[in-house]
């Protein structure tokens, strides 16, 4: 009897064991904040519960990354511009798993200023089981700082509307930048700075009656405009 029970837990733990698909040397569920606008690079490592000959295949899941992030992804054993829908890794012979060899997903994404947030999801498997396998994620974080969420908006006032000799207009964003009035037909008429938050008079009466593009530029790219009508 005690053989018995003996070989009985034996059984359980072997099969607790085998049944364990993989085992993430850096965590199967990723969760990072982007730190640099250039270049990110975040690895999942996978190894079997003991080493074994294996070939890691891969499917993508879901992707929902900002579309202009420009993102490629490596495994062992090739790298590719963007998500493929499916993969195969080199094998491994189970001399070089228990050497350190490891399976591993490599997310490279550069985010430029485009922020946000995004998860790709991509199942790992046997090549030779597809039943044996693990969902992997990577969950990327972008945060817009403060700084670049004024510096990417211009608010501006213009008045009056239609205009007669004297044109206002204000800058309500604390943005530095310049003011292009033109015509119709895109020919400059007037160019002056703008400070942040300030308020600047242009002189308008020598226009012609019509129809006007006032633009206030900020020194990001970023741009308001509106139309006027001179009297």
């Amino acid at each position: 009897m005690k053989v018995f029970i003996i070989s009985f837990l034996l059984l359980i733990i072997s099969t607790a064991t085998f049944s364990q698909n993989f085992v993430y040397a850096t965590g199967q569920h990723r969760l990072d904040t982007v730190l640099n606008e250039n270049y990110e690079s975040f690895e999942i490592q996978m190894v079997t519960p003991t080493p074994e000959d294996i070939t890691f295949g891969w499917q993508l899941i879901t992707n929902t990354f900002n579309p202009n992030w420009s993102c490629s992804i490596c495994d062992f054993g090739g790298c590719y511009v963007g998500f493929p829908g499916s993969a195969t890794m080199s094998a491994i012979p189970s001399a070089d798993m228990a050497a350190g060899v490891h399976g591993f997903i490599k997310c490279n994404i550069t985010c430029g200023l485009n922020y946000g947030d995004g998860k790709v999801e991509i199942y790992v498997y046997d090549q030779n089981d597809y039943s044996r396998g693990d969902t992997v994620s990577f969950s990327i974080h972008w945060p817009a700082p403060a700084s670049a969420i004024n510096e990417h908006k211009i608010s501006m006032l213009t008045y009056p509307n239609p205009v007669v000799d004297q044109l206002i207009i204000e800058n309500l964003s604390d943005v530095n930048g310049s003011i292009v009035i033109t015509d119709i037909l895109g020919k400059k008429m007037r160019q002056n700075r703008l400070g942040a938050n300030a308020i600047e008079q242009i002189d308008v009466s020598d226009f012609r009656k019509g129809v006007y593009l006032v633009s206030v530029i900020g020194k990001n790219g970023m741009q308001s405009s509106k139309k006027i009508i001179k009297k």
